[in-house]
């Protein structure tokens, strides 16, 4: 088991290494190009796409390996201790309703964005962004008033 782990991490880094030295040495090369904000030609590298979606894989992986190890360790500590496994949910239940009253805190509303003149800054796309940024606010508040409290609760002990 442990040796099949580390064989796919190698091989997920040789292909990362073996990318990067492929993108890096077609760099020069490739027609393609974009205007950008000031309407200067841009280059874009050769293989700009394959790093992209080979990161959306790493990305991919990553999740799905933490999603993975968090379940079984879940369940060893139900199987093992339910009590303390019950209480290990209640940070993520806290968290899920942080994102869903933030998100009906977000506006719908169209977003005026100078150079946009797509659909997603409006409706359900603006909301979640707003969702993400009132759950930032959020989280930044609880980590100073987690930061000062430990403080204080430490200079009281």
């Amino acid at each position: 088991m442990f040796k099949t782990i580390k064989i796919s991490g190698l091989i997920l880094v040789l292909v990362s290494f073996l990318l990067l030295i492929a993108f890096y040495a077609t760099m020069g090369q490739g027609s393609e190009s974009i205007a950008s904000a000031a309407g200067e030609a841009i280059h874009v590298p050769l293989l700009t796409d394959t790093i992209i979606y080979w990161l959306y894989i790493l990305f991919g992986i990553a999740i799905v390996v933490t999603i993975s190890m968090a379940l079984i360790q879940f369940i060893k500590s139900l199987i093992s201790t339910p009590g303390a496994a019950l209480k290990s949910l209640i940070p993520i239940i806290i968290f899920a309703g942080i994102f869903v009253v933030s998100y009906f805190l977000g506006s719908g509303e169209k977003m005026n964005i100078i150079g946009y003149e797509g659909t997603q800054n409006e409706g359900v796309w603006a909301q979640i962004s707003d969702m993400f940024m009132y759950t930032i606010y959020t989280l930044f508040v609880v980590i100073i008033l987690t930061i000062f409290g430990s403080r204080i609760y430490t200079s009281l002990k």
